[in-house]
């Protein structure tokens, strides 16, 4: 049984799909629709949002480890919110909160990205329930032992990331399909509490993670060229070896040597302070139930 649900949105506080989604349900509760859990609207990171940045000190959907939530060396303002966080929606190993739905943009044409951390029936059928009723529907998995993200403070839960739109913009589009999304998860809660979930498909086939491609540096760590314009825009289509994915700034061409993969996050805006030039997964069948 889910009893108590938390729409979290402004994790990153230049991403304002999420934040003015709230603040539309604040304003307009009865949008909200009729539920059978307790549903919480949570805004992550407030101070990120009035500078519209995406973190003041530290990527804050990176500091849920339960190592760095117990570690009281850390300070920041990014550090010192997740644990508050963590105190007000958790915490992490024993929540008062069932499921974390948080909301999330990309500047990459993702379409509608559901990422998940873990495999069980449970999130597989909500991913697969959503990607059945929904057009452009990609899914995501991002495993390790001690997650880092917000939403891993809840045992149940799933990130919603949808682009492409810019930092510090308003959509429509991304909007309306980041709230029919939101609109769905909570039709599959109702659904589940109530064990009257349809039959869900045999297998749903996900992209899982395994590695990031970084942009070419020169000698002094500075950005020498830039994603190719063949890979431009190719979220989650197949990579190759041989394919260019760099053109360098002296006119080379920089080939991809390695297993052909799928590539997403592709010249993301936000992992430009990492120099990250786009995410690398396999895309695995995973039967359901």
């Amino acid at each position: 049984m889910i009893n108590q649900v938390a729409l979290v949105g402004g994790t990153h506080g230049n991403e304002l799909t999420g934040i003015y989604l709230l603040h539309k349900y604040r304003q307009y509760p009865k949008l909200i629709g009729n539920n059978n859990f307790e549903l919480e609207l949570f805004l992550a990171n407030e101070k990120a949002l009035k500078a519209n940045k995406r973190y003041l000190d530290r990527d804050l959907n990176r500091s849920f480890k339960l190592t760095d939530l117990s570690d009281d060396s850390l300070f920041g303002h990014e550090n010192e919110l997740a644990k508050d966080i963590n105190q007000k929606l958790g915490p992490k190993g024993g929540s008062r909160t069932d499921m974390i739905i948080d909301l999330h943009t990309s500047t990459a044409p993702m379409g509608i990205n559901l990422v998940l951390t873990k495999t069980d029936t449970f999130h597989l059928m909500l991913a697969d329930f959503v990607q059945q009723r929904m057009d452009n529907v990609s899914i995501t998995l991002e495993k390790m032992p001690d997650h880092h993200f917000l939403m891993s403070v809840a045992p149940q839960h799933v990130l919603v990331e949808i682009g492409a739109t810019a930092q510090g913009q308003l959509r429509q589009d991304v909007f309306d399909k980041t709230e029919e999304t939101v609109q769905l998860i909570f039709k599959f809660l109702n659904l589940y509490n109530n064990h009257q979930l349809p039959q869900p498909s045999e297998s749903i086939d996900i992209y899982q993670y395994f590695d990031v491609m970084f942009l070419p540096t020169d000698l002094n760590g500075d950005i020498a060229g830039m994603v190719h314009h063949g890979v431009q825009d190719r979220d989650f289509s197949l990579l190759k070896n041989g394919e260019p994915i760099f053109t360098l700034f002296n006119g080379d061409e920089v080939i991809y040597d390695g297993e052909d993969c799928y590539i997403s996050f592709i010249n993301e805006a936000a992992y430009y302070d990492d120099k990250k030039a786009f995410a690398m997964s396999r895309k695995k069948t995973f039967h359901i139930g």
